[in-house]
C-alpha cells in the first residue's frame, strides 16, 4: 500500500511540472488539421495507424479498449518534441509580395500512467496530452511608387504593412478504462477535460503620400497630405469542455489479426471566455467618382469576457492490424472520418451593457463576431512494425492530414468574421527504433511533414491599389486574387520513455 502511495504521488508531481510546462510554452488558433497531433509516443512513429492494436500509452486517445490490463504499472513520459517548421505562402499580400519563415519550436509533454489493477480483465489509465498546438506568426512592409490618389499630379510614395500572430493550444486531462468481454472482444471508455486557449492579432495599414511640402491639384498648389488606412483585430479566448470516447476491440484466437473501432463525441460545453477588439481609421481619402473627399472615420469596437465555445465534431475511426506467423512484425491501417460542422459563433458578445464599443448597436453588429466552420473529411494511415533482435525493432508509418477549412478563402477583408488561416493539406512519414533496456522502453525517431495548397485567396493586396472602392467601402488595397500558393515543410525529433514501475 505505501509502494502505491508513493507511486501517486510521484505521477501527481509529473502531472503538474507537465500542465505548467505546457501552459508556459508558445502555441499557435483553432487548427484546420484533426491529424498533426505529436505525441511522441510509438504510435506517432506507426502514423497513428494503433485504432485495431498496439496502441501502448496511447490507448486511452486512440482507443480505450486496447488499454493494457497487466497488473504491473507503466509510466511513460514523453521528453521535448523539436521541430524545424519552414513555411512560405507566394503572393499572400499582393502579386509578388510573399512570405518565407522558418520555425523552432518545442512541442507540448506527454505524460501517462496505467494503473495496476487486481482484475485481470480491468484497465485503467491517466494521462495529459495535446491533441493540438499550433503557432504562426510573420511580418511584411511593402513599398511603392505608384499613382494612388488621381487628384494629385504626380507619383505618391505607397507603403503597405501586415502584422499577424496566432497562436493555440488544445491540452486534454482524463481517465479511461478497458474491460475484457472474454478472450476475443474488449471494450473501454475515456474521459477528457479539454482546455483550449487562443491568442490572435491581426494588423494592416496603407498609406499613400508625396515627399513634398505641397502637392499640385489641376496646376493648383495644395497643402500636403496623407492618405491612410489602417485596420487591427485581436481575439483572445479559453474555452474548457468535456470529450468522450468510446471503442472496443476484436481478435482472433491466434491473435494474428485483430479489429478496433473508435468513436469520439463532439465535445460537451463547461464554460468560456474570451477578449475582442477592432478598429477601423481612414482619413483624407477622395472619393473620384463623388469628387469629394470622403467622411473620415474612426471605429472602435472591444468587448472583455464575452461568452466563448470551439467545436469538435463527432468523429469514427476504424483500424486493422495484421501479424506475421511469429507475431513479432506486424502491418496496420487506420481510416478516421470527421463530421462536417455548421458555422457557429466562436466569440459572442455577452450583453448590450457589457459591451464598449462606438456602434449604435453592438450586440448585433457582425463588427465584433467570429465564426467558424468545417467540412467533413478522412484521413487515413499505414503503419508496420520490423522485428531487429528482442532489444531492438523499428517502426515507420505514413499519414494524410487533410484540412477542413470550408473554402480556400484565407481570411475575409469586407466581412471581417473570420480568422484568417492559411489552410494546408498536410502528410507526415515516421520512422524510428525502439529500444528495449531491462525495464526500459526508449523511442527516438523522425518524423517529415509537407503540407501544401494552391490557388487560395490573398490575405491582402497591396499591389494596384485603389484610393476607394465605393461599393465596398474599401481603400487604398486592390482587389484580391486567388492566386496564393502555400507550403511547409517540417522535421520532428522524438524521445519518449516507457517504464514498468
Amino acid at each position: 500500500m505505501l509502494v502505491k502511495k508513493k507511486l501517486f504521488r510521484i505521477l501527481l508531481r509529473l502531472i503538474i511540472v507537465v500542465l505548467s510546462l505546457c501552459s508556459n510554452s508558445l502555441v499557435f488558433a483553432q487548427s484546420d488539421n484533426y491529424w498533426s497531433w505529436n505525441f511522441n509516443s510509438h504510435s506517432e512513429l506507426l502514423a497513428g495507424s494503433v485504432v485495431g492494436g498496439s496502441a501502448g500509452s496511447t490507448s486511452i486517445f486512440y482507443n480505450p479498449s486496447l488499454i493494457d490490463n497487466d497488473s504491473i504499472p507503466t509510466l511513460s513520459v514523453s521528453a521535448n518534441v523539436l521541430s524545424l517548421q519552414f513555411l512560405s505562402a507566394d503572393n499572400i499580400a499582393g502579386d509578388g509580395i510573399d512570405v518565407d519563415k522558418f520555425y523552432f519550436k518545442v512541442q507540448p509533454r506527454f505524460v501517462a500512467y496505467v494503473f495496476p489493477t487486481k482484475n485481470e480483465r480491468f484497465g485503467l489509465e491517466a494521462a495529459i496530452l495535446s491533441p493540438g498546438s499550433e503557432e504562426v506568426n510573420f511580418t511584411i512592409q511593402h513599398n511603392d511608387e505608384t499613382d494612388v490618389i488621381q487628384r494629385i499630379e504626380g507619383l505618391e510614395t505607397y507603403t503597405g504593412y501586415l502584422k499577424y500572430s496566432r497562436r493555440y493550444d488544445d491540452t486534454w486531462a482524463g481517465f479511461g478504462f478497458s474491460y475484457v468481454l472474454s478472450d476475443n472482444f474488449s471494450v473501454g471508455v475515456s474521459s477528457f477535460v479539454s482546455i483550449k486557449t487562443m491568442k490572435y492579432t491581426y494588423q494592416q495599414d496603407a498609406q499613400a503620400f508625396q515627399e513634398k511640402d505641397s502637392v499640385l491639384v489641376d496646376g493648383q498648389k495644395e497643402a500636403k497630405y496623407i492618405v491612410e488606412s489602417i485596420f487591427k483585430e485581436e481575439l483572445k479566448y479559453w474555452d474548457l469542455s468535456f470529450v468522450f470516447k468510446l471503442g472496443g476491440r476484436y481478435k482472433t484466437n491466434n491473435d494474428r489479426f485483430s479489429f478496433g473501432i473508435n468513436v469520439t463525441f463532439p465535445n460537451i460545453p463547461i464554460y468560456g471566455e474570451g477578449d475582442i477588439r477592432k478598429s477601423y481609421t481612414r482619413s483624407n481619402v477622395y472619393d473620384n467618382q463623388d469628387n469629394n473627399f470622403t467622411s473620415n472615420e474612426s471605429n472602435l469596437g472591444y468587448d472583455q469576457k464575452v461568452k466563448s465555445h470551439v467545436k469538435t465534431p463527432f468523429s469514427l475511426a476504424m483500424g486493422a492490424q495484421y501479424n506475421t506467423k511469429s507475431r513479432k512484425n506486424f502491418i496496420s491501417v487506420t481510416a478516421e472520418y470527421f463530421h462536417s460542422i455548421d458555422p457557429y459563433a466562436i466569440a459572442s458578445l455577452s450583453s448590450p451593457e457589457s459591451s464598449n464599443d462606438m456602434f449604435n448597436n453592438a450586440n448585433e453588429n457582425p463588427f465584433l463576431a467570429y465564426y467558424s466552420d468545417a467540412k467533413s473529411v478522412t484521413n487515413v494511415g499505414v503503419g508496420f512494425k520490423q522485428y531487429i533482435s528482442p532489444v531492438l525493432f523499428l517502426l515507420g508509418g505514413i499519414r494524410t492530414d487533410f484540412t477542413v477549412a470550408s473554402s480556400n478563402s484565407i481570411g475575409t477583408i469586407i466581412d471581417q468574421d473570420n480568422i484568417n488561416r492559411i489552410h494546408l493539406d498536410k502528410y507526415h512519414f515516421s520512422f524510428g527504433p525502439v529500444v528495449k533496456i531491462k525495464k526500459f522502453r526508449v523511442l527516438t525517431g523522425i518524423q517529415y511533414t509537407y503540407g501544401r495548397n494552391n490557388d487560395m485567396q490573398q490575405l491582402v493586396s497591396f499591389t494596384d491599389p485603389v484610393e476607394y472602392i465605393p461599393s465596398i467601402n474599401q481603400s487604398l488595397l486592390g482587389k484580391r486574387k486567388n492566386n496564393v500558393g502555400a507550403s511547409l515543410n517540417e522535421i520532428a525529433l522524438f524521445l519518449g520513455v516507457t517504464v514498468e514501475l
